[in-house]
């Protein structure tokens, strides 16, 4: 992601520093933060299908991965 005034964009995106970036936050942020930054992106007019299925994986993971998503799928 090239950084345009502070704004990330996707076009030179170094997979590496977005995953070290990605491990640095979830070391200090919780699945509660994941959802309140989806729900004032949706709030805003975004589109956050695919953050929310990313955020439904999360719990999974956390809960063992045996139960369904508490959301329907919008795909």
């Amino acid at each position: 992601m090239s950084d345009t005034g502070g704004i990330r964009t996707k076009a030179s995106a170094d997979p590496t520093k977005l995953r070290k970036d990605t491990r640095d936050w979830l070391a200090s942020h919780t699945i509660r933060d994941a959802q309140s930054i989806a729900t004032d992106l949706e709030n805003a007019g975004e589109d956050v299908t695919d953050l929310l299925h990313a955020i439904d994986d999360l719990e999974a993971l956390v809960r063992g991965g045996g139960t369904a998503p508490r959301r329907p799928s919008k795909r």
